[in-house]
């Protein structure tokens, strides 16, 4: 679990793993990613290369020691100049099998080498997280900023020390550091003062707002209502709803049924505990109810959630 905090005011991600590589790319490459379920990362290690983001305008110049992370799996393509053609990641994979390290050696032409350390931090609810779903297509850290030089090199040298490790637990050590290189990278999207788009980190600079977020993501199976919640929080609903549904992008009552869907997709992964008894958990004494409001925000059903497994 990765958390950011504010007071008690919180929200979390569970990172189910990381997928790692490392590839070294000679001019001219292109390739094209459709994540699904995946937030993928990159990092320049060495060289450069353009990252256009799919309903983004324009390309993005990466260069050494840049980070780029598209924390809400956005497709796009990565490619060393403008004009080079892109080819699907599936077939660039086949072309350019992993070793068992994950390193992968492209040999477009007679151009510049880039080398590039990334990978794929894998989630079960990647869209449907708060803090995601906050965050904008892209988080680009530069290599120039002495706050990011400070902790990613360093990162990033234990990353390939523990992906050349034949070492038992490396796979462990590898998702801890998943955590670590998260972690670092929102504190230093946060730290900026960037544009936050409509969700749960702008409702916290509302105080109100904020308080309502509070008690709904620490007490979420208390049977609120918008009158209930108001009165709690010392304001009008109306005066509540208008600036939830501003900040938040969500009517209260929505928000609450899907931080409550996370926490029920969670419970049924994580543990053997019946349907009924999760849905008390979340706050719902039908277990049909319960099941329907899940397939609806979810989009699968509990059954389903409790028999999927992450990615490989």
């Amino acid at each position: 679990m990765v958390a950011v905090d504010e007071g008690r005011r919180h929200a979390d991600i569970r990172l189910a793993g990381t997928v790692y590589f490392t590839a070294e790319l000679r001019a001219p490459w292109g390739v094209s990613v459709r994540p699904e379920g995946r937030a993928p990362f990159y990092v320049v290690a060495r060289g450069g290369f353009l990252l256009e983001v799919e309903g983004e305008p324009g390309a993005r110049t990466l260069a050494a020691g840049d980070l780029a992370l598209l924390p809400r799996a956005h497709a796009h393509v990565i490619r060393s100049g403008p004009t080079v053609p892109a080819v699907s990641f599936g077939r660039f994979v086949k072309e350019h099998p992993m070793d068992e390290r994950g390193f992968v050696h492209c040999d477009g032409g007679e151009g510049p080498t880039s080398t590039i350390v990334g990978g794929f931090f894998l989630s079960q609810e990647l869209e449907a997280t708060p803090l995601l779903s906050a965050l904008p297509a892209v988080v680009h850290l530069r290599a120039d900023d002495r706050h990011v030089a400070s902790w990613l090199e360093p990162t990033l040298r234990f990353i390939g020390v523990e992906m050349d490790s034949r070492m038992h637990g490396s796979r462990s050590v590898l998702n801890r550091l998943a955590d670590i290189l998260f972690i670092q990278a929102m504190r230093v999207f946060l730290s900026t003062g960037e544009p936050i788009h409509a969700g749960w980190l702008k409702g916290l600079t509302d105080g109100h707002v904020a308080r309502a977020l509070a008690l709904m993501h620490e007490h979420y199976a208390q049977p609120w209502t918008l009158p209930r919640l108001a009165r709690e929080i010392g304001i009008s609903r109306t005066v509540l709803a208008v600036r939830f549904r501003t900040l938040v992008g969500a009517s209260p009552m929505a928000y609450l049924t899907s931080w409550r869907m996370l926490q029920a997709a969670r419970l049924l992964r994580e543990s053997r505990a019946g349907m009924a008894d999760i849905a008390g958990k979340v706050g719902y004494t039908s277990e049909a109810a319960f099941a329907k409001a899940f397939k609806r925000t979810l989009e699968r059903t509990p059954g389903e959630e409790r028999r999927s497994t992450p990615p490989a």
